[in-house]
């Protein structure tokens, strides 16, 4: 059998046994959507954010700021109620409801605005800088890290006896999960 180099560019390495990249782009694709796509972080997002934030302060009284919170209520209620009926036994879409339980982990931590002005700093930055998104995929990917990472609940945290520090590691979606789960999102 010949060896494969891996599809992503510039790169010489050989890919995994039945993969098309090599293990660092396979784990990089698995974890922000791309093989190429960067993370997003929260100093990225910080200019984005403030961007928002002035514009509803200068807006205080249109009504998409009630209207959004609107829909994040009407969805998060929508998501409790596939949680309620999973636990009561009715059958369902397993990403459905994978997605309605980050929904609803994500609503019980985070205020609603912040998670508007989250999303709204991440549309601003996919518009303002479209280079840094690999594709439509990355995009979404780094959207819904972007919103994981606003609760404490989807990091862990372990010490380490060596530095003797206490350290905080994000804890990830499986990449099969946030496929389907960011797919439905249409973009």
């Amino acid at each position: 059998m010949t060896a494969r180099t891996c599809r992503a560019p510039g790169c010489g390495a050989r890919t995994t046994r039945y993969g098309r990249f090599c293990s660092t782009h396979k784990s990089r694709s698995r974890r922000h959507g791309h093989p190429e796509q960067k993370a997003i972080t929260k100093a990225d997002l910080r200019p984005f954010v403030k961007l928002v934030q002035a514009r509803i302060e200068k807006n205080q009284g249109n009504p998409a700021w009630d209207l959004c919170e609107a829909r994040w209520c009407a969805l998060v209620s929508h998501a409790q109620r596939l949680v309620t009926a999973r636990h009561a036994g009715q059958a369902g879409s397993r990403f459905e409801r994978i997605a309605a339980q980050e929904i609803v982990k994500l609503a019980a931590n985070v205020e609603a605005s912040v998670v508007m002005e989250t999303t709204f700093a991440m549309f601003l930055l996919e518009n303002e800088q479209p280079r840094r998104f690999r594709s439509d995929a990355s995009f979404r990917f780094q959207l819904v890290r972007r919103l994981r990472g606003l609760s404490e609940v989807n990091a862990g945290v372990w010490f380490n006896a060596a530095t003797g520090k206490t350290k905080r590691a994000y804890r990830e979606l499986a990449p099969s999960r946030l496929l389907k789960k960011s797919a439905s999102g249409g973009r």
